[in-house]
This record gives C-alpha cells, structure tokens and sequence, in this order.
C-alpha cells in the first residue's frame, strides 16, 4: 500500500502541469519556406503587454521551428490607444501592412489569460489562441487554442513558452522536399 502511495506521489509530482490543447483538423499544408506575417496579438487579459510578449515568443518558436521568413508587423500605436480596444487597432493595422507588402501567410493570436494564480502556490496560468492566415483574403487555415498551467515555481513567460511550443508544433507546416506534417 504504501509503495502504492509513493507511486502516485512521484508520478504527480513528475507531471509538468496541465494543458489543454484544441486545434482545427489539418488541411492543407502552409509552405514553411515562404515568407510569413507575425500580426499583433489581441490582448484578452489584465496583464499590460501580454500580447507583446507572446508575439515576442511566438515569432522565436517559429524561427526556430524552420520559418526562416518570419517579419513583425510593424506598428507603432500610441500610448491611449494600447489599453481600450486591447489590441484591436493594432492588429488592423498589421493585417493591412502584410497585404501592402504581399506576405501570402500571417500567424495571429489572442492572449486569454497571462497571470499567477491568487492563492497559497500562485500558480502561473497562460492561455492563447493562434491562427494561421492566407493572405490577402485573411482565409483562416490552421487554428488553435490551449491553456495551461504551471507549478508555483515556474515563471509564467515559462508555462506561456510551453503552451506556445506546443501550439506552433501543431501547426501543418511543410519545407520543401519534406512530408506533410
């Protein structure tokens, strides 16, 4: 019995966290090799920047991943603009700068939740939503969302970076001469 109890001790203490991960069934295969938009994410939370931040992550998850082409749209809001519409402006904006410069596929997101938990552990929580758009129609071919959360030690931009990795690797992205995902 008590070799029993130990086991479940270990085997939740050995499991990261919790996550929760939906994606859209993959369609069609999105060209890694060609030239992508990192569209400003919506900001969903409390947490000022927090769709900044995210970009941020994303845009490193996908080079990383093989996107080599991977260009933040750039746009610059001011400061009373940032906080009311959550990101809103500047994700129009974004959108018609990847159709001004004829990028044909855009990453997007929303940051759901970027906060510690209130409580004894203040755990950290994190959850997004990505989307992979064909330009210049704004046809949406691959979505996902997922949450997660993370032990009182761990930092949220660490659980947001987890949830992230694991979105982007969802992603049907294909290289030249390679299999579909």
């Amino acid at each position: 019995m008590k070799r029993m109890i130990l086991l479940m001790l270990l085997a939740v203490m050995i499991l990261p966290g919790c996550t929760t991960l939906k994606q859209t069934e993959h369609g069609k295969a999105i060209p890694g090799d060609r030239e992508w938009a990192l569209l400003p994410f919506i900001n969903n939370t409390e947490t000022p920047y927090a769709a900044e931040r995210a970009e941020a992550i994303t845009q490193a998850l996908l080079f990383a991943g093989g996107v080599q082409k991977v260009t933040a749209a750039p746009v610059e809001m001011k400061e009373d603009e940032l906080l009311p519409d959550r990101g809103t402006k500047r994700y129009q904006k974004g959108l018609e700068w990847a159709r001004k410069q004829g990028i044909n596929y855009a990453v997007t997101g929303t940051v759901t939740e970027w906060r510690y938990k209130v409580g004894l552990d203040g755990e950290p929580v994190a959850g997004m939503t990505l989307q992979v758009m064909e330009l210049p129609e704004g046809r949406v071919l691959w979505s996902g969302s997922a949450g997660r959360s993370g032990w009182s030690r761990d930092a949220v931009s660490s659980v947001a970076q987890q949830l992230l990795q694991s979105l982007v690797d969802k992603m049907p992205i294909q290289f030249v001469g390679e299999q579909k995902k």
